[in-house]
């Protein structure tokens, strides 16, 4: 399905709580003109739905059918985006539950989203900000401890300041989801509330928070009941606060009346990031919709993404509706190529890194999608191909999902194959340079390989899609190795290296990487 940017339309609660409640996805008509019909988006996790401090040791309920795997080879214009760049520290990232479950794997830096750090859980009235009230402080001081930097999702309307607060279909909590009552649909009012806000929490963790995200999941009527020119008020508003005004541009931070009683450019070395849209299964060039519908969309004379750093966005793929098929992380290439057409289509956004913010398979449970082995080598392919497809930073949610068909570790069994994938893909990117994008063989169009060097290393990842994984089982094909002295190849379960002999390589759904000697 085309999606026309021009008739603003969202994603309705409905599919949400859908997916919260196991549904797989039914057709619905939210705020559409033409009669277009919106397919609910199926499979993802439940990004929001209450703030997570603790982690249940209770798994989802076990299904009782696997979902069927259908390989998908999409082609891609902007696949090789990544080639000839070093994979940084910072590449690989992930939300966190609580921080008393940090993560056993290297990382870049967390994301606060559903970590009971929000606006309404810390701003509980008008003027006060009770910042010993939620783990914020804790989460930044383990951060810092670790080395990690903070992504922090500035979202969720404190009761007192929405303009319906007691609005129930917000995911997150009554009202959460509306915008500020001093904020009009056109992105005109006094935006006082806002930026009181996020003037209280730059100077309250000035030096200490790297990033901050407008909002989430901003198409989702269950997280965002207002509009898109109140989003980029509140972006133009934020980047004032935090940094002072975009340099080397005609936009200033007085166009709209907006009061800075607390000053402007308080923390100039932090980073706003633009409020992330999600797509998905059946709607896979949602995010790139809906970025259009952003970057089109002016406020104060400058258009959405202007006062932005980074283009924030969420990478789920999903699974189609009612098909029972699994995820497919290859389908991430389309995700990124409408993102990247978006961006093209707008001057202000270009050159700006991208933030996929949040992503994984989706809700495993619901998908039937809980094969460790399937789990581990989606991870892989997702990361790599984000690496190749020019993605800046990935932040995988979760580690410590409460809903533990999302994550990576779990108190009662440890870390999952996923977790050990996703540790080992990181020793693979980090220091070593992209020399080859991650696509599909001439030959072979399951065949994926991606090529890398460090030096006199030289290293070829592969997989084929076209293979498949179930209880505890991998199905292979053979590889012809090519030229390039490939003597050994490593595996994501981090098992020691395998000597290559007789010229071929058994290939499956999880990644192997062919090295002409260690990994530096």
């Amino acid at each position: 399905m085309s999606i026309s940017p021009s008739l603003g339309w969202k994603l309705p609660v409905s599919y949400k709580k859908d997916v919260l409640s196991g549904v797989v996805g039914r057709a619905i008509l939210p705020r559409m003109a033409l009669g277009m019909a919106v397919v609910a988006l199926a499979g993802l996790p439940g990004c929001g739905g209450g703030s997570a401090t603790s982690i249940t040791t209770t798994p989802p309920p076990t299904s009782t059918t696997n979902c069927t795997y259908q390989p998908v080879t999409p082609s891609s214009s902007n696949v090789a985006n990544g080639v000839n760049t070093t994979g940084s520290p910072k590449f690989m990232d992930l939300t966190v539950s609580t921080p008393t479950d940090w993560p056993t794997v290297p990382f870049g830096g967390i994301r606060l989203w559903d970590t009971g750090t929000s606006w309404a859980e810390i701003n509980t009235q008008q003027g006060t900000y009770d910042w010993t009230a939620t783990p914020l402080s804790s989460f930044i001081s383990t951060a810092e401890g670790g080395g990690e930097d903070v992504l922090y999702n500035l979202a969720r309307t404190p009761s007192w300041a929405s303009t319906s607060p007691t609005d129930a279909s917000c995911l997150e909590g009554p009202g959460e989801c509306d915008p500020p009552t001093d904020l009009i649909s056109d992105g005109s009012g006094t935006d006082q509330d806002w930026i009181n806000w996020v003037t209280a929490i730059a100077t309250q963790y000035k030096g200490q928070i790297q990033y901050y995200e407008i909002w989430n999941e901003w198409n989702v009527a269950g997280f965002w009941t207002g509009t898109p020119a109140q989003l980029v008020r509140m972006e133009q508003d934020a980047r004032c606060v935090v940094e002072g005004p975009p340099p080397n541009t005609p936009y200033t931070c007085t166009a709209n009346g907006s009061n800075f009683t607390g000053g402007m450019a308080i923390d100039p070395s932090a980073k706003i990031v633009s409020p992330s849209p999600v797509g998905g299964q059946p709607n896979l060039g949602a995010v790139g919709a809906f970025l259009t519908t952003y970057f089109g969309t002016t406020v104060g004379g400058a258009p959405g993404g202007a006062f932005a750093d980074a283009i924030g966005f969420h990478g789920y793929v999903s699974t189609p509706s009612g098909a029972n098929l699994c995820p497919d992380a290859e389908n991430v290439t389309t995700v990124i190529d409408d993102l990247s057409n978006a961006v093209n289509s707008a001057p202000l956004a270009q050159g700006k890194p991208w933030f996929d913010t949040e992503g994984s398979w989706g809700k495993a449970n619901t998908e039937n999608f809980e094969d460790e082995d399937r789990q581990a080598a989606f991870l892989a392919r997702f990361y790599l191909l984000q690496l190749s497809l020019g993605v800046d930073r990935v932040y995988w949610y979760k580690w410590d999902s409460p809903m533990s068909d999302l994550a990576l570790w779990n108190p009662s069994s440890g870390i999952t194959e996923a977790g050990t994938a996703y540790g080992v893909i990181s020793n693979w990117i980090v220091g070593n340079t992209l020399t080859s994008a991650c696509a599909a063989s001439l030959g072979n169009a399951n065949v994926w390989t991606c090529g890398f060097s460090n030096g006199a290393w030289k290293g070829l990842a592969v997989w084929d899609a076209s293979q498949d994984c179930s209880n505890g089982s991998c199905t292979t094909s053979t590889f012809n190795v090519p030229p390039g002295g490939y003597s050994q190849y490593l595996d994501i379960a981090g098992d020691p290296a395998t000597s290559i002999s007789g010229g071929t390589v058994p290939i499956g759904a999880k990644p192997i990487l062919l090295e002409n000697s260690s990994l530096p």
